[in-house]
């Protein structure tokens, strides 16, 4: 059964004509590029039918024009060197287009070299020859808006594309969306401020773990009653030195001033201790601030091991994949089979033993990238566990700064009251480290009142060392609390800055996917898919946000998934999907579809050469194909007929 003939509401391809867009092919210049070693393809306006049986080359000009633009093999995973001709060094393919009124040449060859020309009165004049890749990407997005990503999604079609793109995790989906908009920056900005923010949280629970440890009962001691207990004590030190003359109160003096010494040592040593192995206490400080900054340009070792590690999983499928593919490939020469069983074409032993070899070739690349990406891996692991031990350092240092300054203040009021005693003693004619008059007297007679002074002095004691206790704590504590209020009010910011740019990309998606899913709405009726339920009087609804680009389909107000459509209901949704993009994102002026009737019935290749008819009515048209139903569907395109002696008949 035929392709059947357009209705009206089909034009031929002699009426249709596109408006003025940003790009027009021209020609494909390929040397040493797949299967041909030298070859020119002219392309025409409007549409252009490359026809030939499978192995002929159909896929290699769709490749070369999709490498051309963007540097990279049109099959993800692949790389370039392997699109070359396997008897050359380096494969090279041109494109000629013309873009605003001029006329352009671009040449890139697998090595990574790129030349543009630009034709100036009939002659051609090199605009740059690079081989930087972020160069020549950055020079063609500026010049023509070229985007990988761009044109992959909304430009071309490949074979078995649409399984890909369902198949999709929607974190992939949602990263290829954020290309698109242009918003990686943002992504950029919200993933240094989520680092922030991980830090901040980090300083927040060490801040909190060092508030618990300072906390302690907030009640005053009585100034008062220290101050009445010094006035009684001079009272009974007066009365017992009036009893028992000077001797006995120097005496006990020189007691306290030994103790008071020692307690001074005792500060001294531990305060030594704690800054021991450092010049001084600046240069403890200067070492806390050091490690603080090291830890702090480590942030993020976490999430680089993690992505390593998602790519070394990636890289281990793809090696078990082509290992797989391998393994097959060689069982099917290997057996008697004349025909393949899954296509039922012929076998060609030769064909295959070459893709067995360049599938060989891309596994041994993978398994090369593998071994770096595990040194990587180990690299940053121990990069991790040297932050880790800084950290336990930067404790053990914290600890030891926090003991210097408690023991600061409790040393300087034990030297006042050291000083206050040693000028009572040199009033009283005795020098620093002297001794008792001889006259001092040999007994006492007031026991209890020599008692009553020891238990008040005491007990002033007791007073005074929690006093100075709880005031530096009280210090450390109000400097622990107005750190943590900066934390908390920079965790606040990080949070609405982050809040801010999320709402800023969800308002670019709204913004971008709404009029894509009015297009895709204009497609869908003009394919007339899923007619039956608006003839019903149904209404048909999709969201390209909910899954982030992946349609959501609403039928009669039921949700309908992807996976319950027909095969040919994808690709038909799919290709309205990319038309309604392209015109949403910009579409360079063509599209490229790589045997879009591959498994679809005659009534639906009817539909689609319809759809490709109508495309062609505002834009220029590469469509590759075997099937002669297709050939007569679009009688009237400039045909390329391609052979498998890899020439081809224009």
């Amino acid at each position: 059964m035929g392709v059947r003939k357009s209705e009206p509401k089909c034009f031929t391809i002699s009426s249709t004509k596109r408006e003025t867009t940003d790009m027009q092919l021209e020609r494909i210049r390929l040397k040493t590029f797949g299967c041909f070693e030298q070859r020119d393809f002219e392309l025409h306006d409007g549409i252009n039918l490359i026809f030939g049986p499978n192995f002929s080359g159909k896929s290699t000009l769709v490749n070369a024009i999709f490498f051309t633009l963007t540097g990279k093999p049109i099959v993800p995973r692949v790389d370039a060197s392997a699109i070359k001709n396997a008897k050359a060094y380096s494969g090279t393919a041109g494109l000629q287009f013309i873009s605003e009124g001029e006329r352009y040449l671009l040449y890139r060859a697998t090595g990574k070299r790129i030349q543009l020309r630009s034709e100036k009165n009939g002659a051609w004049q090199i605009v740059f020859d690079e081989k930087r890749v972020r160069v020549t990407e950055t020079l063609l997005q500026e010049r023509f808006g070229i985007m990988h990503e761009q044109l992959a999604l909304t430009t071309f079609l490949r074979e078995g594309e649409i399984f890909e793109f369902l198949a999709r995790q929607s974190t992939s989906r949602r990263d290829i969306l954020h290309t698109l908009l242009g918003i990686d920056r943002l992504i950029e900005v919200r993933e240094r401020f989520i680092d922030t923010r991980r830090i901040a949280k980090r300083e927040q629970g060490r801040i909190r773990a060092h508030q618990n440890s300072l906390r302690f009962n907030a009640q005053n001691v009585d100034q008062a009653e220290i101050k009445r207990l010094e006035e009684r004590l001079k009272g009974l030190e007066a009365a017992y030195g009036a009893e028992t003359g000077d001797a006995a109160l120097i005496a006990e003096w020189l007691q306290h001033q030994e103790r008071l010494q020692k307690r001074l040592d005792t500060l001294t040593h531990e305060q030594r201790e704690a800054s021991r192995g450092f010049k001084d206490i600046d240069q403890l400080r200067e070492m806390v601030v050091k490690i603080e900054n090291s830890i702090q340009e480590a942030a993020g070792l976490e999430t680089k091991r993690e992505a390593l590690l998602q790519q070394i999983g990636s890289l281990e499928s793809q090696i078990a994949a082509l290992t797989n593919v391998c393994n097959t490939l060689r069982t099917l020469i290997e057996s008697d089979e004349q025909h393949c069983p899954t296509c039922y074409q012929e076998v060609e032993r030769e064909l295959v033993q070459q893709i067995i070899g360049e599938k060989e070739t891309e596994k041994s690349q993978r398994c090369t990238q593998l071994g770096t990406l595990k040194q990587s891996l180990e690299t940053e692991t121990e990069n991790l566990k040297n932050r880790q031990a800084l950290e336990q350092r930067l404790q053990t240092l914290r600890g030891r700064l926090t003991r210097f300054e408690q023991h600061v203040g409790e040393i300087e009021g034990v030297r006042r009251e050291l000083n206050d005693l040693m000028s009572r003693l040199t009033k009283s004619g005795i020098q620093n480290g002297g001794k008792l008059p001889s006259e001092t007297p040999v007994g006492l007679d007031k026991p209890k009142l020599k008692t009553q002074i020891d238990q008040e002095r005491k007990r002033l004691d007791q007073l005074k060392q929690q006093e100075a206790v709880r005031l530096d704590r009280l210090g450390a504590l109000q400097r622990v609390n107005r750190d943590a209020t900066k934390v908390e009010k920079t965790l606040l910011s990080l949070e609405l800055a982050c809040a801010g740019v999320d709402k800023t990309i969800e308002t670019l998606q709204r913004q971008i996917l709404k009029p894509a899913e009015e297009e895709l709405h204009h497609w869908l009726e003009k394919m007339e898919l899923f007619s039956v339920s608006r003839g019903s009087g149904g209404q048909t609804r999709v969201d390209l946000q909910r899954q982030h680009l992946l349609p959501s389909l609403t039928i009669d107000g039921v949700d309908r998934s992807l996976m319950l459509l027909s095969g040919s209901e994808k690709m038909f949704l799919y290709l309205c999907f990319k038309v309604a993009l392209a015109k949403v994102l910009g579409n360079p002026g063509f599209f490229v579809f790589d045997d879009p009737t591959l498994h679809l019935d005659e009534e639906r290749k009817a539909l689609m050469v319809d759809f490709i008819l109508q495309l062609a009515e505002e834009h220029q048209v590469v469509v590759t194909s075997y099937d002669e139903d297709v050939r007569s569907g679009l009688e009237g395109a400039h045909l390329i007929e391609m052979r498998r002696d890899t020439s081809a008949k224009n």
